[in-house]
């Protein structure tokens, strides 16, 4: 890990970036068996324990800069409580408590790539299949070809799967009672009045959890509220690029198509543009976008079980998970300016202006 700064530098040098091209070549998206020797961190890392570590981190925060906390009690202990028997039941609602009921949902990819879209907005004769369906698999299906992927190393070519499940913002104002497992075991994330991780409670929109499996890969795409993830179990890996950054990136800017501010580029792609006989079809204008995506200014961060990551307002995301994992995430509002090196709302509202409708 670097060393900690208690002062957090404003003057571009942190976090410090490389263009995309170089992130993927020194590790490639799908060499999960094979990661470097030494994963050099270049987050700084403050444990939450420590008072002063945290007032550091408050700071980081407040001038729209990544890091990480760990040594969240919450965080560990649901990690341990949170085994597929227990997320399970709390689906099933088989639980031996009055713990409400959980819903989610599993989807399923032809290969390990999701790709983000509006079901409702995708014109099949248009554009084609869409990049991933929903489908009616339980939670403990999901599980079970999750612990499989991991057994067999799943190829990034087979058919992946996905589980979603969200907490919506009117459950932090009921009677805890009401509260469904996620928000029991994550108080901090769930509670009403101000913490550390959900600092901004009128403008929290509920809790996301995403629960992967090894391969799983969520294409880049921005958040305008400020995200606080928590890791409770496995681990993944996030490719973070500032809100400058937005134009190399793939945005799809058009309001009316179905990823809509998100980017449908497979970013691990852009090691084999110089490479012959790779195997993958790609039409020449994805080759020329991941080229431009290649020089795009990229950190690369694995966040493990027990850490959180704080994604500023307007940051782009690019995530891989390594194995099974649980991760659920929280945002406070949005954060307008962003940092004055690393770019805010504006920056990407320019990106995406709608093209149609110029």
């Amino acid at each position: 890990y670097p060393e900690l700064m208690f002062e957090p530098p404003n003057d571009g040098s942190y976090p410090p970036l490389l263009d995309m091209s170089k992130i993927f070549e020194f590790w490639g998206q799908d060499d999960l068996d094979s990661p470097p020797e030494i994963i050099p961190e270049v987050l700084q890392h403050f444990d939450y324990q420590n008072p002063h570590e945290v007032a550091a981190a408050e700071k980081y925060r407040d001038l729209e800069l990544p890091f990480k906390v760990y040594n969240v009690p919450e965080v560990k202990a649901a990690g341990i409580k949170w085994t597929d028997e227990y997320v399970a039941d709390n689906f099933n609602d088989v639980g031996d408590d009055d713990t409400p009921r959980s819903y989610g949902t599993a989807q399923q990819s032809v290969d390990s790539f999701f790709a983000f879209y509006y079901p409702e907005r995708w014109d099949v004769d248009l554009l084609g299949p869409s990049p991933s369906l929903d489908i009616d698999w339980t939670y403990d299906k999901w599980a079970q070809h999750a612990v499989y992927a991991d057994e067999v190393s799943l190829s990034p070519n087979e058919k992946h799967y996905y589980w979603q499940s969200g907490v919506p913002r009117e459950e932090r104002l009921k009677k805890r009672r009401h509260w469904t497992f996620v928000s029991r075991d994550l108080p901090s994330f769930s509670s009403p009045e101000p913490t550390f991780f959900g600092f901004n409670p009128p403008a929290q929109k509920g809790i996301q959890c995403r629960f992967g499996e090894r391969g799983v890969t969520a294409a880049t795409h921005y958040d305008g509220g400020r995200n606080m993830i928590a890791m409770m179990t496995g681990a993944k890996r996030y490719i973070l690029s500032p809100p400058n950054a937005c134009k190399k990136l793939g945005i799809v800017s058009s309001r009316h198509h179905p990823s809509f501010r998100h980017s449908m580029l497979n970013f691990g792609r852009v090691t084999l543009l110089d490479k012959k006989d790779t195997g993958v079809k790609m039409s020449d204008r994805e080759r020329e976008w991941l080229r431009i995506a290649g020089s795009a200014q990229t950190l690369s961060t694995v966040l493990k079980a027990g850490e959180v990551l704080y994604v500023p307002s307007h940051w782009f995301h690019y995530i891989v998970s390594l194995q099974k994992s649980a991760q659920c995430n929280t945002r406070s509002g949005i954060h307008e300016d962003g940092n004055r090196n690393f770019g805010g709302m504006r920056d990407v509202r320019q990106c995406t202006l709608d093209r149609d409708e110029d």
